[in-house]
């Protein structure tokens, strides 16, 4: 029983990537999920807000308790001396975790009339300690969209709502994108809503497009969303920057900085959580034995 509890305080301090554990209890129930589109609680526990003196800017990605995954057309060159990243809940009117920024890295390559390169990444001045509410995010490990299903987006966007919002997407081939979007850049994904679904008002700018590996209950973050057609457009694209062609530049520049994440694991705090809770797992075994 001990070391069945020593192990739920591990998972507690070094959560698996890409898992919704509150969420997924709440399937359980038998709840049906309406067309309402308001996100559970725990549905998007990797998803942020990133405010600027107390006002939702942008989305961005939990994608280790160090960094955030965002877009770089949300910011100028430096750092805004009143940014904060809100993390752990999906209602904005409700108090929230707040983390402040250590800085801020915007690709050195982005062009702002292309939005070529459009990907930033935050380093916290504090750790995210984890949770149900607060997980990270998985980063893909495949180009290939035919991988990736039931593909989602979510963000408090343009609507008037403090309530995180999301919507179905599908991701399309790039040849099925640029007969409508020609000035789609390289490293650029597109999505367009499924079926059935709602104006994309919701999204946020940085913010995640993430998607299920086949029919796992595993999520990745597919792309970041970048820029899109008019929300009122039916069908309504959106244009991601693809995940998955900058792992080398999230790998590199989160080094340069000494908090080196990297794609198959995790930074060097969490890694160092994960250590204690291996060691303490450890020991208390021994200790057992020993009684």
């Amino acid at each position: 029983m001990l070391l069945l509890t020593l192990f739920s305080i591990c998972l507690i301090l070094y959560p698996e990537c890409g898992l919704r554990p509150s969420y997924e209890s709440f399937l359980e129930t038998g709840k049906r999920i309406t067309a309402g589109r308001y996100a559970k609680t725990g549905e998007f526990p990797w998803h942020v807000s990133i405010q600027s003196n107390g006002k939702h800017i942008c989305g961005g990605t939990v994608i280790s308790a160090l960094w955030i995954l965002t877009a770089a057309h949300c910011f100028a060159e430096e750092v805004p001396p009143d940014l904060t990243v809100v993390v752990g809940g999906t209602d904005l009117s409700r108090p929230l975790e707040q983390h402040r920024p250590d800085s801020l890295i915007l690709h050195e390559n982005f062009d702002r009339m292309s939005m070529q390169n459009d990907i930033a990444l935050i380093l916290l001045s504090n750790p995210i300690e984890f949770s149900n509410e607060k997980i990270p995010i998985c980063l893909p490990f495949i180009y290939d969209i035919n991988t990736w299903q039931h593909c989602w987006i979510a963000g408090w966007g343009t609507t008037t709502s403090h309530v995180l919002q999301k919507a179905r997407m599908k991701l399309i081939s790039r040849e099925e994108c640029l007969e409508r979007i020609p000035q789609l850049e390289e490293n650029m994904l597109c999505a367009e809503l499924e079926k059935g679904e709602r104006g994309a008002c919701q999204v946020d700018s940085g913010g995640p497009l993430v998607c299920s590996y086949w029919n796992t209950m595993k999520w990745f973050q597919v792309g970041i969303v970048s820029w899109g057609e008019d929300c009122a457009e039916k069908p309504n694209h959106e244009i991601l920057i693809s995940v998955y062609s900058y792992r080398g530049w999230i790998e590199t520049e989160t080094a340069i900085r000494g908090k080196p994440f990297f794609i198959e694991g995790v930074d060097n705090h969490t890694q160092l959580v994960f250590l204690e809770c291996r060691l303490l797992l450890f020991i208390s075994l021994i200790a057992i034995r020993l009684l």
